[in-house]
């Protein structure tokens, strides 16, 4: 499979602030690629210095086997396309216009002009909206059309940084559903995020990071297996979370394998015999009088983030206010 970005040890460096610190990998042709960790982890500083926009301090990346200090001048540089965090549209034209000024911009003929924007048009749900101005259109539909003005170049490597920000449930489902189809398609697309969900749906790879740092890359499967496990336990407590911890630290004498992250009043908890610790805590009185919630449930990204992330900061419990790791970035409600 042919390698469409290589990166070695790719550092950042402003002033005494380390941004990136020696970053490695790989992405093949048909991924979709996501760099996945906390706001100021590092992914946005990353991406532009693989699309050519700020230089490294040190290492060596290559995009489409040019190297990235070198993008800007080569003519490959049509054939990648960038989409921001920021909505960059033009607010005075109408969605078919924003889409045929790309167009032109990428040199498309008057008839592919034509061609492309109404297959994009229809593609990304805006039909209907043609003749409407960027500046009447909500989050989504505006995030949609940044999308598809980017897809005008038919590019070879779609960089999306932190394309759901900002939309509500029901646009960011939406634009979801067009980054499948996209992945469906072959398009090799560099998506970074700090929303779980999104990774674990739409990932053929996660690069996990943290201060800067890469802290695991692999698929979603080979990841959680290897930081959970198929099961977790996850329990929720109304009040008196201490003691509970005090419980699982006592019984990790019983269960050597037992391992836990504490959210506040809610713990996830992996261990071989889950079964057997959850039939002793429900037999636990004490606990029960607290207890808002217990299930086992598959073990997904969320749940391995934070038992990554535990590891990195080498704390024994994780909390809201100990970690990077936050509320809304795990989805916990």
């Amino acid at each position: 499979m042919c390698s469409v970005i290589e990166c070695e040890n790719i550092s950042k460096k402003f002033e005494d602030f380390k941004a990136v610190n020696k970053v490695s990998f790989s992405v093949q042709k048909g991924e979709l690629f996501t760099l996945l960790g906390p706001n100021g982890a590092g992914k946005t500083t990353l991406v532009k210095i693989l699309t050519g926009q700020l230089s490294a301090t040190s290492g060596t990346a290559k995009v489409l086997g040019i190297k990235v200090d070198e993008i800007l001048k080569n003519d490959l540089k049509y054939r990648i396309s960038y989409v921001p965090q920021e909505q960059l549209v033009w607010d005075d034209l109408t969605v078919y216009e924003n889409i045929i000024l790309m167009g032109k911009l990428y040199g498309l003929k008057k008839q592919e002009l034509s061609q492309k924007a109404e297959k994009l048009i229809e593609d990304f749900g805006l039909k209907g909206h043609e003749k409407k101005r960027a500046e009447k259109l909500s989050g989504g539909m505006k995030r949609k059309l940044s999308i598809a003005m980017a897809l005008m170049n038919d590019p070879l490597l779609l960089f999306l940084d932190e394309p759901t920000t900002g939309l509500d449930v029901h646009a960011r489902t939406l634009l979801m559903e067009d980054l499948k189809r996209l992945k469906n398609a072959g398009t090799t697309i560099i998506l970074t995020t700090h929303l779980m969900e999104e990774a674990e749906a739409l990932s053929s790879r996660v690069l996990i990071i943290s201060n800067g740092k890469v802290i695991s890359v692999g698929s979603v499967e080979e990841l959680i297996e290897k930081h959970v496990g198929e099961k977790v336990l996850q329990v929720g407590l109304t009040k008196d979370s201490d003691d509970f911890e005090r419980y699982l630290k006592e019984h990790q004498k019983d269960f050597p394998d037992l391992d836990y992250v504490r959210i506040k009043d809610t713990f996830f908890v992996k261990s071989s015999i889950l079964s057997t610790i959850m039939d002793d805590i429900m037999k636990n009185e004490s606990i029960l009088d607290d207890l808002l919630e217990i299930n086992i449930k598959r073990g997904g990204l969320r749940e391995t983030f934070l038992f990554i992330t535990r590891e990195v900061y080498d704390n024994s419990v994780v909390t809201i206010e100990e970690s990077p790791v936050r509320k809304e970035e795990v989805g916990i409600d």
